[in-house]
């Protein structure tokens, strides 16, 4: 689970006027258990420590990227799709989000780290390539998710299992905090500016 500094600064918006200064960036997620919705709010944390401005929303139909100079969406994946609120969003954003930068993730069985079953993971959902091409993103991961035994029907399990996976919580919080510091450095670099530890913006 996230720690507690991180698991109190989960609010939708950061209204610190200290960080309101930088670009305004929206972490979006789709979510079914709410593993996906964890990461997200993870990675939204990690760059609101990092000086950035963030809004951490649901990808509802009435999201619009275009409000927002950079976009962090991600969405698991069922059946080798994204939810069809992922889906949805991204549809009904395609042009805004080619426009700005972006970084896409997926939650899944395994994450695109795991030995040989890596690179399987890069190819869901089925769409992955269109989506994409479509927008350019900066950066595509896959990172693993939440498995429970409930969620899986016992077929899907045994597959798991002989795969070498576990039940259990398999989100590598490490790897998720790395990837969302590397996205705050790089939007910093894109507006010219750094930021101090206190938070203040430095030229």
């Amino acid at each position: 689970m996230p720690d507690t500094l991180h698991a109190n600064r989960s609010s939708n918006v950061d209204d610190d006027p200290i960080r309101s200064h930088g670009p305004s960036v929206l972490v979006a997620y789709a979510t079914h258990y709410g593993s996906t919705k964890g990461i997200a709010e993870r990675i939204a944390a990690v760059m609101r420590d990092a000086g950035l401005r963030v809004s951490l929303r649901s990808a509802d139909p009435d999201l619009a990227a275009g409000a927002y100079h950079a976009v962090v969406f991600g969405s698991p994946v069922f059946d080798q799709r994204w939810l069809p609120a992922g889906d949805a969003f991204v549809a009904r954003n395609r042009e805004a989000l080619a426009q700005r930068p972006v970084w896409l993730f997926s939650v899944g069985t395994f994450g695109d780290r795991k030995r040989v079953v890596g690179r399987l993971m890069r190819r869901e959902p089925r769409n992955i390539g269109e989506v994409l091409g479509a927008i350019g993103p900066r950066e595509y991961r896959v990172f693993a998710g939440v498995i429970e035994r409930s969620q899986w029907p016992a077929p899907s399990r045994l597959l798991y299992h002989l795969l070498g996976g576990r039940l259990g919580d398999h989100r590598d919080w490490a790897d998720i905090d790395g990837w969302a510091r590397a996205i705050a450095a790089q939007l910093r670099v894109d507006t010219g500016s750094t930021t101090d530890a206190a938070g203040g913006r430095r030229p």
